[in-house]
């Protein structure tokens, strides 16, 4: 990799040549005419606008620094709003984007730079037609949206760059993407032509200075450029729309001083492009613009838009400062001072501490309690290390080191303040007394980073709304590499931004994403996007391809992990449901829901769930092994257990003894983990304000500077000695497979993904060999060489064979899913996995039934239709129904031909049956509700789409299913449920079914007054919030937090306000299929029973909750 300053370096040389009017050769620039394409005029507003390549020139200012350089006296100012994922026809953005205003309207550029064709460019040589009508369409509709007085704004077309060959062998090697980008490239040309209009050819510049060598030398993947590419393209559009000509004499003196000019000029114009996007890409959408702004922030973020704004107006001019050679002045951020709202720090009862008081660790830790026989101690905390501020996620290092990612600039950062330096941070134990001694910022900077995990020497992290990697190339463990990987990842909300990062076994990073949130990312090998229904997706480094693994990813998940066998599990943050994941993880079915969840408990529901894990560990008493657990923040504050037994071809847990619970409500223990030493560590974000919604995102009880991590451990018991993967040769490390512990091996797989392919696959296929046949640990061990190998996108048939062979079912299964998950690099993977449908285990089968999802062919669907002579239980049933529901256009089409695929299989055939007429009517479900809540407006239109809705015919059993999962988090039916909404026991009783329908569709738009929350503050301080259910001229009665009746007299009362917001979240709908959006719907419309009245409790004697 070159250095950063070999970079720069090169890079100066290259931009003084331009800024001092240098003619572009051939290799520099496309062809540049005589006559500048583009006359700029004094105090243009030039704005960049289109896909990623826009986007990543503001990361490093070298097309502006030249343009300022060589008007400095016209005082241009430039906006770049490029956004990734980005079409000339398909500009997604998030939701109410505009509400407030439309930050590229209000600029209103009259020269515009537009880059198009990247994204488009997968459609191939199909889409061209639609790109052209495309293309015409946005220049007419942007010339009308953009004159003034008579002025047409002068528009610039700019071509995609070339797609460069990586030298990565599973990466494109760009001959495809080359001609159809040059299609793309030839059409804007066209385009540009006919109407008269400038046009850069960025796409032959590059492809002219692309080096036959393997090594990327001008792009990051291929497609997104570096430093020396984004000098190349900010010389090509310089030359080609100034035709550049003139050659400097310069003295030796005369070349310095305009070197540091230059350098100085380009981070002052970075400095104002990271301001800005804080305005046209402003992280919390959600909170801001949209329907959650209301009712707290409804006058915060017009005025800090306004304030954002003023502070780029003051940067342009110390950038015009510099491009004249001039002292520039300081920005004053200070002014204008933001408003900040008053707390609502006591409204929240069943989630605050009874008072504002931040305990010391040593008071925490007296308020904890675990089972007998455990013992929990600070690892870390703010006192001794104060960086250690808002933990979020962790990892252990190869190192045995323990990594946090801290973001005190949570939930977003304030216009004035310096900028969000979240950080990533490394904590060792070096005494090995159970607590860290020694802490190092490996990196600072960072935005809200929700998620990371360790790789290839360093770290995958998020920077909100990029996706970095971070890396210590001198070994001061401090990151001096900083690249971004992938950039457009939705941040409406930052807290259901991408997280939970989890490798799996072969090696591809899981990140959860969560509910009503606007996804647009670019990658090298075209645009994925998301829109408001939850998604986890994989990333796999080695090939870069981002792909969406679950979708929809139930209601809002924040929980990823697996079991010792590979098993993925998966749990909601919103309801704290923990599901079986393999089921979900098969080929995309847009009918599919969500199969059941695999734990059970009594007492109220769990709210939300922060991080979930299986322990092994020695040393935890053996009756702990296997258990499966989760931190929740809100409904109890700490780490719930079960134990998990097979159930069927699933799993089934129950609750046995917390591992951890307090008293103390501004615990928030996450990411619980089991440490190299065996003992249990976790993270505690620890905060007597949680939550968006709840409060303003500025409400200045918001605590930014506390953070803990703990560590629980068997007294009397050995700890694990640990086993570190750091200066091991690969045969050691498959030694180290041996060990018990599952997290301990995980860190030895994610190592071995880190070393050379050739090898790690030597040294597998030795190991391999040397296992003993009798060894009690026998298949397991090969299930750990196969995924080594997987790591590597390698896939041993004989090794995979000899484990299906095996007597051990998960053993068998673990075949199974990585023969299904690397299909691409075994040609024999269908035909491994049709025997398995017959598979005496049920878990076998439905890895065969998953798997074969991914093979859309009539033998696929034949061998899937085997299941049949088999029993069947609630995941096998799900299963089927999703793989042939992702099959069904190829059984479609058989039947349509005369070839029934399940002619001789009556109970086949009636699946099918009934699988399309779900699929069909969850289709039109689907397609209802969308009709519906863009049409709400117009009465009759709404009327006719809501009668056929109600038409339809659901199922209310399974509707049960869903509110237990979707809405019993907050709402009670019968005696079950929580009180943090209304009570649901009677609602088709007391709502017709047109009313239900628009109250999960539009919560905010018609609330009765009986269920708007009400605030109230009495005279002695005291704060509450609640239901009115009562009131009369003595006294106020409010239904809070765990169906409490709070009365309040009259003349106590010193501020009452009433909340015009649901608590309900908008969007709920999209994470449920259509199915079951409708069977939830005649659940709720069948419920006719009055609900019980909550207990009463007096103002006096509540202590303010």
């Amino acid at each position: 990799m070159r250095s950063f300053f070999s970079i720069r370096f090169i890079g100066l040389a290259l931009l003084l040549f331009v800024a001092a009017g240098v003619t572009a050769t051939p290799a520099q620039c496309a062809d540049a005419e005589a006559k500048p394409q583009l006359e700029l005029q004094p105090h243009d507003r030039i704005a960049l606008v289109g896909n990623g390549l826009a986007e990543r020139m503001r990361l490093y200012g070298n097309f502006e620094a030249l343009l300022h350089t060589r008007f400095p006296e016209h005082e241009l100012v430039v906006r770049n709003f490029g956004w990734p994922a980005d079409e000339v026809g398909n500009q997604q953005r998030p939701n109410d984007y505009t509400a407030i205003d439309d930050p590229l309207a209000v600029f209103a550029p009259n020269v515009i730079l537009a880059f198009f064709g990247y994204n488009e460019s997968y459609a191939g040589p199909e889409g061209l037609p639609k790109f052209k009508e495309d293309l015409a369409a946005w220049v007419k509709r942007t010339r009308e949206e953009f004159t003034k007085d008579g002025k047409a704004p002068r528009i610039v077309l700019v071509s995609p760059i070339a797609y460069e060959a990586t030298g990565n062998p599973l990466m494109p090697n760009g001959k495809k993407e080359n001609e159809n980008l040059k299609l793309y490239a030839d059409a804007m040309a066209e385009f540009a032509k006919a109407q008269k209009m400038p046009f850069v050819d960025l796409f032959n510049l590059t492809h002219r200075a692309t080096s036959p060598s393997t090594e990327s030398k001008l792009t990051t993947n291929g497609v997104h450029i570096n430093e020396a590419g984004d000098i190349l393209v900010a010389n090509g559009l310089i030359a080609a729309l100034f035709s550049v000509e003139s050659e400097p004499e310069w003295s030796p003196e005369e070349y310095e001083k305009i070197g540091q000019q230059l350098m100085d000029l380009k981070e002052a114009i970075i400095d104002l492009q990271w301001h800005h996007q804080q305005d046209y890409r402003m992280v919390n959408g959600w909170y801001v613009y949209g329907s959650r702004s209301k009712p707290l922030d409804v006058e915060t973020f017009p005025a800090e838009y306004a304030k954002i704004r003023k502070m780029c107006a003051d940067r342009d001019k110390v950038v015009w400062a510099l491009a004249q050679g001039k002292t520039p002045p300081v920005p004053d951020d200070l002014n204008p001072v933001l408003a900040i709202p008053p707390t609502a720090f006591g409204t929240k009862p069943y989630s605050e501490p009874e008072e504002l008081r931040i305990l010391t660790p040593d008071e925490a830790l007296k308020q904890m309690k675990v089972p007998e026989g455990y013992k929990i101690q600070t690892f870390a905390s703010e006192e001794d290390f104060p960086e250690l501020a808002k933990p979020v996620q962790m990892a252990f290092d190869n190192k045995g080191r323990l990594w946090a990612a801290c973001m005190p600039s949570y939930p977003q950062w304030k216009p004035g303040d310096p900028k969000p330096n979240d950080k990533l941070i490394i904590f060792e134990d070096t005494d090995g007394d159970g607590k860290a001694d020694k802490s190092t910022v490996f990196a600072d900077g960072l935005h809200v980073p929700v998620g990371f995990e360790l790789w290839n020497g360093g770290a995958l992290v998020v920077s909100q709304p990029k996706l970095l990697f971070l890396k210590d190339t001198d070994g001061d463990d401090k990151a001096d590499v900083r690249e971004v990987v992938l950039d457009g990842f939705a941040t409406d909300d930052t807290h259901h931004a991408i997280s939970a990062f989890e490798w799996t076994p072969d090696g591809r990073l899981v990140m959860l994403e969560g509910l009503a949130l606007s996804g647009t990312v670019e990658t090298a090998y075209g645009p994925l996007r998301n829109k408001d229904k939850s998604v986890s997706y994989t990333y796999d480094p080695r090939t870069q391809k981002l792909e969406k693994y679950i979708y929809p990813c139930l209601v809002n998940a924040w929980c990823f992990t697996h079991n010792d066998w590979g098993q993925p599990f998966l749990g909601d943050g919103t309801v704290a449901d923990q599901h079986w994941a393999t089921p979900l993880t098969g080929a995309e079915y847009d009918a599919r829901g969500n199969n059941r969840e695999f734990i059970h408990y009594e007492g109220g529901t769990m709210r939300p769930a922060l991080g979930n894990g299986f322990l092994f560990s020695r040393h935890f008493p053996e009756s702990s092994q296997g258990n499966f657990f989760y931190a929740c923040v809100i409904n109890m504050n700490g780490i719930l257990q079960f134990n998990v037994k097979d159930d069927g071809a699933g799993y089934d847990g129950r609750r046995v003894e917390d591992l951890v619970t307090s008293t103390d409500r501004n615990f928030r223990p996450g990411d619980p983990q089991i440490g190299p030493d065996g003992a249990l560590y976790f993270v505690d974000w620890h905060n007597p304000l949680i939550g968006h919604m709840q409060y303003s995102q500025r409400d200045p009880n918001r605590d930014h500077s506390h953070g803990r991590i703990y560590r629980i451990h068997a007294e009397g018991r050995p700890l694990v000695t640990p086993v570190i993967q750091a200066g091991k040769t690969v045969p050691e490390l498959l030694e180290q497979l041996r060990e018990y512990e599952a997290s301990t091996k995980y860190r030895v797989q994610r190592e071995l993904r880190d070393r050379p392919k050739d090898e790690v696959v030597a040294a597998v296929k030795t190991w391999v060999a040397s296992i003993d046949p009798q060894d009690p640990e026998h298949d397991r061990l090969l299930v750990d060489a196969m995924w080594a190998l997987s790591g590597q996108k390698v896939v041993d048939v004989e090794l995979v064979k000899q484990i299906l062979a095996s007597p051990t079912p998960d053993a068998r299964a673990a075949a199974a899913h990585i023969i299904a998950d690397l299909r691409d690099y075994n040609p024999q993977a269908f035909e491994l996995l049709v025997p398995l449908v017959d598979d005496p285990h049920p878990r076998v089968r439905l890895e065969a039934i998953r798997g074969l999802s991914f093979f859309p062919t009539p033998e696929s669907v034949t061998a899937v239709l085997g299941t049949f002579q088999h029993p069947l239980d609630s995941e096998l049933t799900f299963s089927l129904e999703s793989t042939l529901g992702a099959l069904r256009p190829v059984w479609e089409q058989a039947r349509q031909q005369g070839h029934d695929l399940a002619a001789d299989n009556p109970t086949a055939a009636a699946f099918l049956d009934r699988v399309a007429a779900g699929n069909d009517r969850g289709r039109e479900v689907t397609s209802l509700v969308k009709s519906i809540v863009q049409h709400y407006d117009k009465d009759g239109h709404r009327t006719t789409l809501t009668a056929r809705l109600n038409g339809l015919e659901g199922n209310p059993d399974e509707g049960v299913k869903v509110f237990k999962r979707a809405c019993q988090a907050c709402h009670r039916v019968g005696g079950e449920g929580s009180e943090f909404g209304p009570n649901l026991s009677d609602v088709g009783k007391r709502l017709r079914s047109e009313e239900i329908l628009e109250s999960i569709l539009f919560p905010n738009k018609k609330l009765d007054p009986k269920y708007r929350a009400t605030n109230v503050l009495t005279v002695d301080g005291k704060a509450y919030s609640g239901l009115v259910v009562g009131e009369n001229e003595d006294e106020l009665s409010l239904l809070v937090g765990q169906g409490t009746l709070q009365k309040i007299p009259q003349d106590q009362i010193d501020h009452r306000e009433e909340v015009e917001v649901s608590s309900m979240p908008e969007h709920l709908h999209e994470g449920l299929s259509g199915i079951e959006f409708l069977d939830l719907l005649k659940f709720l419309a069948a419920q006719q029973t009055a609900p019980t009245p909550p207990a009463e409790t007096s103002a006096a004697g509540s202590g303010g909750q």
